[in-house]
């Protein structure tokens, strides 16, 4: 397929993402606003030294619009969600990006969505569902609403990353740097209003903040945002299902946590949700009307040869 090395290279971002479910529940300080600050602010530092530049015209709100929707709303909204609701309720509205996205940016982007793009996600949602619900899981209005924003967030952002884009010779780690930064902006000021001060942390909580800053924030963040200015939404959409699959995994092999056979159907029900995006072919002819190969087109029928002059 076209473009197959750069939609890896894109669904190794929401994979390493998975890994923050595991990082903030044993190594980082119980203030998710600082926490979310100090993830966001070194990762962009970091990619703007990397490849420095200043933001020219539009981009300086357009960076704060991609900042507040992919990663500062998004976070403050995931975390009420996370905090009012079960983490497999919170994980599963949060797969919800992936339609959310497709639809907007069939309206927004004029892209042309195929049912088995539709298809496709809403199997990933319901393997994401398998993988991480519990029958005791209990809803809260609050927290569903939440988890639904944050979803919205995340899908709107996406769409708007793919329409603007990035401006012509700026390197995509300069527009992942301005995005974290603009990020930033958003979730200093909510820091204060909610958590105070910013706490200490000790060495292990430093080491926790460090990995989310420089391999989920700068790392993780910049490969899939580089992958969805250049790819159709409905191709990088449902990439973000691999985030709860790298946690499920991350808690079976670091904590010894078990899978039952429906949470196993759910692991594979989402990979075969990324699968079918990325192959159409396997269910796009059923919803294509299938075109006469040139084989089976009836040849023209011979001139006749102009009949011989005596």
């Amino acid at each position: 397929m076209k473009n197959s090395a750069l939609l890896v290279r894109t669904g190794l971002g929401p994979a390493i993402g998975g890994t923050l479910f595991f990082v903030a529940a044993h190594f980082l300080p119980p203030t998710p606003y600082w926490d979310g600050f100090f993830r966001v602010l070194p990762a962009g530092i970091l990619l703007l030294a990397i490849r420095p530049a200043l933001p020219r015209g539009s981009w300086w709100w357009k960076s704060l619009v991609l900042g507040t929707l992919n990663m500062g709303l998004f976070t403050v909204l995931l975390l009420i969600s996370a905090q009012r609701l079960p983490g497999g309720v919170a994980a599963t509205l949060n797969a919800m990006s992936s339609l959310v996205a497709i639809a907007v940016a069939s309206v927004v982007l004029k892209e042309k969505i195929r049912p088995h793009h539709y298809i496709a996600c809403l199997v990933g949602v319901v393997g994401v569902a398998l993988l991480v619900l519990r029958s005791s899981a209990q809803l809260d209005a609050i927290g569903i609403l939440a988890g639904i924003g944050s979803a919205s967030s995340m899908g709107v952002g996406t769409v708007l990353a793919r329409k603007w884009g990035r401006p012509e010779g700026v390197h995509s780690l300069t527009t992942a740097g301005w995005t974290l930064l603009g990020a930033a902006v958003f979730l200093l000021p909510l820091a204060f209003l909610f958590e105070g001060a910013p706490p200490s942390f000790s060495g292990v909580q430093l080491a926790g903040l460090a990995w989310a800053a420089f391999g989920v924030g700068a790392l993780g963040f910049a490969l899939y945002l580089s992958g969805v200015q250049r790819l159709p939404v409905s191709l990088t959409a449902p990439l973000t299902l691999m985030n709860p699959v790298t946690a499920a995994l991350l808690g079976w092999v670091a904590v010894g946590e078990r899978f039952t056979p429906l949470q196993l159907l759910g692991g594979l029900l989402v990979c075969a949700a990324i699968i079918l995006v990325a192959n159409p072919d396997i269910l796009g002819r059923f919803f294509t009307r299938a075109e006469p190969s040139p084989a089976s087109t009836p040849a023209p029928a011979p001139t006749p040869a102009p009949a011989a002059q005596s």
